[in-house]
């Protein structure tokens, strides 16, 4: 269950598309922080669900997207990392792949 990659190319100016993901997810409570030495969006401190880690990497013309969940041991015992698919975390799975459609549709507008 690793991180969801994608690379998209934006149809229009890539630093006008990262501003537009930004303010979107800025808007949705994400925070950027440093998380192993890179700088991602994070939503969420996991005390309920774990947390929520969006990254984009600009690449020439176009921006590399990942996204993952924080797999919880025990309340705030961070063991692991999982993408937006599959059964185990379904609830804020299910909510972060909504978030990452809809950036993938910023992207292409």
């Amino acid at each position: 269950m690793a991180r969801y990659k994608n690379t998209l190319t934006p149809t229009g100016d890539v630093n006008d598309v990262h501003t537009r993901i930004e303010k979107y997810l800025t808007t949705e409570g994400f925070k950027q922080v440093h998380y192993k030495g890179e700088q991602i969006w994070k939503k969420g401190i996991g005390l309920m669900i774990g947390p929520q880690f969006i990254k984009l990497t600009p690449q020439g013309n176009s921006i590399a997207l990942e996204a993952w969940i924080r797999f919880a041991l025990l309340p705030g015992v961070y063991v692991g990392e999982m993408g937006v698919d599959g059964l185990l975390g379904l609830i804020p799975k299910k909510l972060l792949k909504k978030r990452v459609q809809q950036i993938e549709n910023l992207l292409q507008t």
